[in-house]
């Protein structure tokens, strides 16, 4: 037991490190912005006292995103020593840009975040999310090119539907027009999930041969 212990150590103390870092940036937002700890802390549902069901959409989006970046960044481990490396750096980075999104997605960076507290108006941030998401198809056009990209384009597909949505006025109602948007962007999550999964899982089979 001690041995096993011992060899958790490493790890224990990379996650215990970062969930202090965590905390100190609790810390830090609730002094500065004057913010009690159990805001920051509990679930949101409970703390506003609304039905549970409130963000029900949302948060699965976020279950999708999660997934997607851990699948991709959990390959580009165990098949670091059977891969190409211009493959391994598109598992990495599509990993990352994965979770960049999540990130966005969870915590309103370009709805409230950059908006509210840097003073970054919405469409700037959408044209710099647009560059960066630029760079990495330009960057990794060669490997997409030999994946099932068609799938990959669907996604990014409906991701320009649901931000068209966002940005320009609808003849839809506006409980409609959320509707529509936020399907168009879960369903562009989900099958951004499915693209990955599937790159990944070939992936396996051409490890599998090497």
């Amino acid at each position: 037991m001690l041995l096993q212990i011992k060899n958790f150590i490493p790890v224990l103390a990379l996650s215990y490190a970062l969930i202090f870092g965590v905390l100190a940036s609790s810390a830090i937002l609730s002094t500065y912005y004057d913010i009690p700890f159990e805001k920051l802390t509990r679930d949101p549902t409970a703390i506003i006292g609304v039905n549970p069901f409130v963000g029900f959409f949302s948060n699965i989006g976020i279950l999708f995103w999660c997934s997607t970046s851990a699948i991709c960044l959990f390959s580009s481990m165990i098949y670091r020593r059977n891969i190409r490396k211009k493959r391994l750096q598109f598992l990495i980075s599509s990993g990352v840009l994965t979770l960049f999104l999540l990130l966005d997605d969870l915590f309103l960076l370009h709805e409230r975040i950059f908006p509210g507290y840097l003073n970054i108006s919405e469409e700037i941030v959408y044209v710099g999310y647009l560059s960066i998401v630029s760079l990495y198809f330009f960057k990794f056009r060669k490997e997409i090119i030999k994946t099932e990209y068609a799938l990959l384009l669907v996604a990014c597909g409906l991701f320009a539907l649901s931000i068209s949505v966002d940005l320009y006025p609808s003849f839809l109602s506006q409980n409609w027009e959320f509707l529509v948007e936020d399907g168009f962007k879960l369903l562009g999550i989900v099958t951004w999930f499915i693209f990955f999964v599937r790159t990944c899982l070939s992936q396996n089979q051409e490890s599998a041969n090497i």
